[in-house]
C-alpha cells in the first residue's frame, strides 16, 4: 500500500516539473519577438511629428524651383511645395541652404529628414543603396537654350556638330549623355559646375547651345532677350523627394501628402506662380 502511494506521489512530482519547464519555455519564446519588434521600429515619421517640423535640405540655385532673395530668404516652387507637404503632414517646413554636392551626404548624416531640390530618381540613385525617394511631384522636360540670333538650331537634331554646354551631375547632364543614343553626335559636350557658367559661355559665343530644365530655361529667357528656347525636349524626368533608405514610415506619409497636394489649389497656385511660361 505504501509502495503504491509513493509511486503516485513521484509521478505527480514529475508531471508538475514538466509543466513548469513548458511554462518557462513558453514565456521566453513569447517575450523575444516583442523585444525584437521594439528594437527595429521605424520612427522616421514619428520623429518629424515630435519635432513639429520637416527638416528639408535644398540647394537654392535653380530658379524658379529655388533661389535666394537679397534678404537671404529661400523662395521658389520647391520652397512653396515643401511648405505645402509639411502642412499636409501636420508640421512646418524648416529649409536648409545646402550645396548641391552635400545634399545626400547631409541627409544620411541626419542633418535633415528629406531632400527637396528639383532632383530626379536617377540623380538620387547615384548615392547607391543609401536613399529612397517618393512618388513624383513634377515631370520636368530638359530642353535647349540658344542665342536669339541663332537660326541653325530649331530641333534637338540640329545639335549635331555643335558645341553644347550642360551642368554636370544633374538631370540635364544625364539628358545630354543620351544624345548619342538618339543619333545626335555633338562636336563637344562641355560640362560645368553650375548652369551659370554654361549660360555665360553661351552668351559669350563659346557655346552654340545649353541643355537645361524647362523651368530654368524659361527664367533665363524672361530675363535676357538675347536667348531663346528650342522647345524640343531632349528628355523628360520626374522630380521626387529623397529620403534615407530606412525611412519607410516617413516615405509612406509623404507619398500620401503628395497625393493630397497634386489635387489641391495650392498646387495650381504654385505652378501658375513659378512654372508658367
Amino acid at each position: 500500500m505504501k509502495s503504491n502511494t509513493k509511486r503516485v506521489i513521484m509521478a505527480i512530482l514529475v508531471l508538475l516539473s514538466m509543466l513548469a519547464l513548458v511554462a518557462c519555455g513558453s514565456g521566453a519564446a513569447a517575450e523575444a519577438p516583442a523585444d525584437t519588434s521594439t528594437a527595429t521600429q521605424d520612427k522616421s515619421f514619428q520623429t518629424v511629428i515630435d519635432n513639429g517640423e520637416l527638416k528639408v535640405g535644398m540647394c537654392p540655385e535653380y530658379p524658379p524651383f529655388s533661389t535666394v532673395t537679397t534678404d537671404g530668404k529661400i523662395e521658389g516652387y520647391d520652397a512653396d511645395y515643401a511648405s505645402a507637404i509639411a502642412q499636409n503632414l501636420g508640421v512646418k517646413a524648416n529649409i536648409s541652404n545646402t550645396p548641391w554636392e552635400s545634399l545626400i551626404a547631409q541627409l544620411n548624416k541626419g542633418a535633415y529628414d528629406v531632400v527637396i531640390s528639383c532632383i530626379s530618381p536617377a540623380e538620387a540613385e547615384q548615392a547607391g543603396e543609401l536613399v529612397s525617394f517618393s512618388k513624383p511631384y513634377y515631370t520636368l522636360k530638359e530642353i535647349i537654350i540658344t542665342r536669339a540670333d541663332n537660326d541653325d538650331i530649331k530641333t534637338k537634331e540640329d545639335l549635331i556638330g555643335k558645341i553644347v554646354g550642360v551642368q554636370d551631375n544633374c538631370s540635364s547632364s544625364l539628358a545630354a549623355d543620351t544624345l548619342p543614343s538618339q543619333g545626335i553626335e555633338v562636336e563637344e559636350l562641355n560640362k560645368y559646375e553650375r548652369n551659370a557658367g554654361a549660360i555665360a559661355d553661351l552668351n559669350n559665343g563659346r557655346l552654340d547651345a545649353v541643355i537645361v530644365g524647362e523651368a530654368y530655361a524659361a527664367t533665363q529667357v524672361k530675363n535676357n532677350a538675347d536667348f531663346k528656347i528650342v522647345n524640343d525636349a531632349v528628355s523628360s524626368v520626374d522630380v521626387v523627394v529623397v529620403l534615407k533608405k530606412d525611412a519607410v514610415e516617413l516615405k509612406t506619409a509623404i507619398d500620401k501628402a503628395i497625393d493630397e497636394y497634386l489635387v489641391s489649389d495650392a498646387c495650381k497656385a504654385n505652378q501658375a506662380k513659378w512654372l508658367a511660361y
